[in-house]
């Protein structure tokens, strides 16, 4: 369905798109988000979708993507190896602004599945 090198045009009305997260979400139903997730110790969720849609539009700001490459990381490197911190963590991380301008994107990535 989604060619590397061409972006899709909506199959239905012909619509074209900027990117591959423009022609997902015009494909998908109106009260339907894609937003696939990677379920953590203790009910959290971090939010594939959102994440790889928000290094996309951030690509390029090198230290915006740092961070996030960075957090992302260690909260899956902190759900393998202590899942019992986790919820810590993740709230550190945005209590802190780590991210700073991110911290809606953050919210996003990490839901509580509880």
């Amino acid at each position: 369905m989604f060619d590397r090198n061409e972006v899709p045009t909506c199959p239905e009305c012909g619509q074209k798109f900027n990117d591959v997260f423009e022609a997902v979400n015009h494909m998908v139903e109106d009260d339907e988000e894609f937003d696939p997730a990677l379920i953590l110790p203790g009910g959290f969720r971090l939010m594939v979708g959102s994440l790889l849609e928000a290094l996309y539009h951030h690509r390029n700001e090198p230290d915006m993507i740092s961070r996030v490459t960075q957090d992302a990381y260690g909260t899956l490197f902190m759900a393998e190896v202590s899942p019992e911190m986790i919820a810590g963590t993740i709230e550190d991380m945005i209590v802190e602004g780590t991210m700073e301008d991110f911290d809606d994107e953050l919210k996003k990535l990490f839901k509580n599945g509880a």
